[in-house]
């Protein structure tokens, strides 16, 4: 009696209350051959007879009866309980507001929506676009459940997150008007004197780009300033100017020779990119599994 199996009460407790095999089998959803054996070994434990077989069914003997009525509270107090958390998870979360540049919740988050909405239909998705710093805040005001974020950023105390991929930013041309520079390798410094498309100084890419050139001590003169990302690639397309983009959204074009990636004589830093929330959420199986699915998205 040291180790107590509670399934073995429990799997009495059904065929007790139901006073059938076949009943209590389609309650606990096992073969009636399982609750026969689990019936049989708790009789050896205690070294009684709990059931009497008759015509009617499952009869309690005096001392099946007696057990029954001292576990009989236990067992239904515990499934109350069960029944109260299977209630609480249900209403747990309803909504995942996540935060993000567009850029980021297109191509690194889109495809892990997808799969957590397979999942999990019934739970909302609601995106958030903004600067890094703002989402962040709200964050940590419980306004949003997530954040997408290029790093490097400061991330608040009651924070933590999670690095989902390391990218690698190029600069890149048309091969149709650009063809001049193709396999040439050039300093870092002709990139002064080279028409350039880039994102406006307030998105994460240009700050990153920004602090390069404050390092090798350059200044870029760009002739187009835009504030998408979607646009800056559609102006490289469009050979309107060499652009500063995360090579791994343009793997298509560049394996199809549409574009091409500079040969400079610096290597550019890797960067990485996380999902940031509120460490009073993560044990949420919600929050989890839709990182999760981030996560494995970019991974794959």
């Amino acid at each position: 009696m040291e180790n107590i199996n509670f399934e073995l009460y429990k799997v009495f407790y059904y065929v007790a209350k139901t006073k059938n095999i076949t009943k209590a089998s389609e309650i606990l959803l096992i073969s009636q051959p399982a609750i026969t054996q689990t019936i049989k070994k708790l009789e050896n434990e205690l070294n009684i007879t709990l059931f009497y077989r008759t015509s009617r069914g499952m009869e309690l003997t005096s001392a099946g009866e007696e057990l029954f009525q001292n576990i009989k509270n236990s067992i239904e107090c515990l499934n109350n309980c069960k029944r109260l958390l299977d209630e609480f998870d249900s209403k747990e979360i309803k909504t995942i507001r996540i935060g993000g540049g567009t850029t980021l919740l297109k191509h690194n988050a889109l495809e892990g929506f997808k799969v957590f909405k397979e999942k999990y239909p019934n739970i909302k998705i609601e995106i958030n676009r903004g600067i890094t710093s703002e989402l962040l805040n709200k964050l940590h005001d419980n306004i949003l459940e997530l954040v997408l974020f290029n790093m490097p950023v400061q991330i608040d105390e009651n924070l933590d997150y999670k690095i989902i991929e390391t990218t690698q930013d190029v600069f890149v041309a048309n091969s149709n008007f650009y063809s001049n520079l193709k396999g040439k390798k050039i300093s870092i410094t002709d990139l002064t004197v080279l028409p350039l498309v880039l994102q406006s100084d307030v998105s994460s890419s240009r700050k990153f780009l920004n602090s390069i050139c404050k390092k090798n001590k350059i200044v870029l003169n760009n002739s187009y300033e835009l504030e998408s990302y979607d646009l800056v690639l559609s102006f490289v397309k469009a050979g309107l100017g060499i652009g500063f983009i995360n090579r791994n959204h343009i793997l298509n074009e560049l394996e199809k020779g549409e574009l091409f990636e500079l040969k400079l004589d610096y290597q550019i830093p890797s960067r990485q990119i996380g999902i940031a929330f509120n460490k009073k959420n993560f044990n949420s199986k919600y929050i989890t599994e839709f990182i999760n699915a981030i996560d494995k998205n970019n991974k794959e």
